[in-house]
């Protein structure tokens, strides 16, 4: 008996949902691999197709603000062309925001919702009824969606309790969970009286904040649906379960994966979480998750997504396990190297690839092996000891910055107490750090000779190409991260006071010079999609190393 989830949903998160090309290509990959859906990923798709004219009537709008109201009425037909597309492949459209936005130019007409200090008042009564108002009007204009998940009052949003600066007295004593359920409330009555699904996700930076959301949300209604990510706060493939997952009361739920890699890669580098995927995906079944959804890109970049990339086994793979969980892994390397094909991330991502299939087994197993080592490497270079060390996977252009995302801004210690003690820069630690840097070199390497290997028996030119850029760049990539975390130990140590890490700290800023023109050589005015200078920018490291030299007093 196949076991497999019962919603299987293609994310789209970026400025790709404006172009139809792409959107085509994400309907017939989801079509053609068993998905049942699609979902947009934009903070304010809602607010990008609604007036709403309980606040604008069209008059007033073509009066005052007839940009808004012409592009509004676009992107009503541009959504309808996606709806009728979906449609006829017989496949669900979800739309994914965070609340609470609106149009700017309400504020004009409500002066009062921004108080003394200048602060929007998060807790003004007022919003509630804007909810309302916004979502009835979308689903008059848009029957045909099948439901709304939505992040409630993140750091993302234009008002939100959690990030609130407002002074008054009432936004100082509002209980913030009385403020998510009143939130969540007033977009449910919405849209169950539309009989549309709401999916609440978790989006969260504390384990408390984690289940309060929960909870906010079966408050509310069983019927609603919690959607949590596969690990705990953001897709980091090096993190625990989600502790969220199998804890939600009894309502439905859906789990979030990433395909592309905003924090393994971002595609420009081969990298398979393929595995890591078939493992969650067993666990959270067992745990009662019946929907799963697959992110092909990020908001934050342009011209790139999953689908000029090596990264597509990935999106193949969860394709396949949510529809099997039980699939054999050499059938999905074959499903994406040979029924879908190999694109290049050196591309830019509008423009059309076909992609190039490879049958034969041999290399096919070498690709195989090539992803399988391209996660080993990422997994040890740009991550310390299962802690984030990356910018949404570019090196570090700030001395200070690293153990901020690390213990901090990403911390693991929510989810798994004193967990940043093993980053801590101790004489017991540094070896071990290190030695995982060589690791990740090594497994650089292999990648590299895969790649070389590749090359000779590959004739399509876009790919020969990116494995020729592979065996060069990808080991500088891995060697980037594993110099800023060599001068990170030394110099946090030379600066609690010890004079012979202070000479290694020196000794390490001797190579930044040079790694830094080398990326430039590789990235810099050949072409290529902006994300490969993204990812390989020489600049970055030289901010950097003079970072360390201010900390450290040295240098000009």
């Amino acid at each position: 008996m196949r076991r497999g989830y019962q919603d299987r949903i293609l994310e789209i998160h970026g400025y790709n949902m404006w172009n139809m090309f792409h959107v085509d290509r994400a309907i017939k990959f989801a079509e053609k691999f068993k998905m049942t859906g699609i979902i947009f990923h934009c903070n304010d798709l809602i607010d990008r197709m609604v007036f709403p004219e309980k606040y604008f009537s069209k008059d007033e709008l073509l009066a005052y603000n007839p940009v808004r109201n012409s592009v509004t009425k676009s992107n009503r037909y541009y959504l309808r062309s996606v709806l009728d597309k979906c449609h006829e492949a017989g496949l669900e459209f979800y739309a994914e925001v965070k609340e609470i936005y609106f149009p700017y130019d309400l504020l004009t007409k409500y002066p009062e919702l921004r108080k003394s200090n200048g602060q929007l008042c998060a807790s003004d009564p007022f919003w509630w009824e804007f909810l309302e108002a916004k979502y009835d009007e979308f689903f008059s204009l848009f029957p045909d969606v099948a439901g709304i998940s939505v992040s409630p009052g993140t750091r993302e949003s234009m008002v939100s309790l959690a990030a609130n600066r407002c002074d008054c007295e009432r936004c100082r004593s509002y209980d913030i969970d009385q403020w998510y359920h009143n939130l969540l409330e007033a977009m449910h009555k919405s849209i169950s009286k539309a009989g549309k699904r709401l999916i609440v996700r978790d989006f969260s930076y504390t384990k408390k904040h984690q289940f309060a959301m929960v909870d906010a949300a079966r408050g509310v209604s069983e019927d609603i649906t919690m959607s949590m990510k596969m690990v705990p706060h953001d897709y980091y493939p090096v993190f625990p379960d989600n502790p969220a997952i199998g804890n939600t009361g009894g309502m439905r739920q859906w789990v979030e994966y990433d395909a592309w890699g905003q924090f393994f890669g971002l595609g420009v580098f081969p990298c398979s979480v393929a595995e890591d995927m078939q493992g969650r995906m067993l666990r959270y079944y067992d745990k009662g998750a019946s929907g799963v959804t697959i992110r092909t890109d990020w908001e934050n970049m342009a011209q790139s997504s999953t689908f000029c990339s090596f990264n597509m086994l990935n999106l193949v793979a969860g394709a396949m396990l949510s529809y099997d969980i039980d699939t054999p892994m050499d059938e999905i390397y074959r499903a994406w190297a040979e029924e879908y094909g190999l694109v290049s991330p050196l591309i830019q991502d509008s423009f059309p690839q076909i992609p190039y299939r490879v049958s034969d087994a041999s290399s096919i197993e070498k690709l195989h092996s090539l992803m399988v080592y391209g996660w080993k490497a990422i997994e040890k270079a740009i991550h310390i000891r299962g802690h984030v060390f990356n910018r949404n996977s570019q090196i570090f252009d700030r001395y200070d910055l690293p153990y901020n995302i690390m213990t901090v801004f990403h911390s693991r210690d929510q989810w798994e107490p004193d967990a940043h003690k093993r980053v801590e820069p101790t004489d017991e630690n540094i070896p071990i750090i290190l030695d995982e840097k060589d690791e990740a070199v090594m497994y650089a390497s292999k990648v590299a000779t895969l790649a070389k290997d590749l090359i000779g028996v590959t004739d399509d030119e876009n790919i020969r190409a990116y494995l020729t850029f592979l065996v060069k760049a990808f080991p500088l990539y891995v060697e980037g991260f594993r110099l800023e975390a060599e001068t990170l130990m030394y110099a946090k140590r030379a600066e609690a006071g010890n004079p012979c890490y202070l000479e290694k700290a020196k000794k390490s800023l001797e190579k930044y010079d040079d790694l830094a023109s080398r990326y430039k050589d590789i990235a810099a005015h050949k072409g290529y999609s902006g994300i490969v200078e993204y990812m390989l920018d020489g600049d970055r490291l030289i901010r950097y190393k003079h970072g360390v030299e201010k900390a450290l007093g040295i240098g000009e």
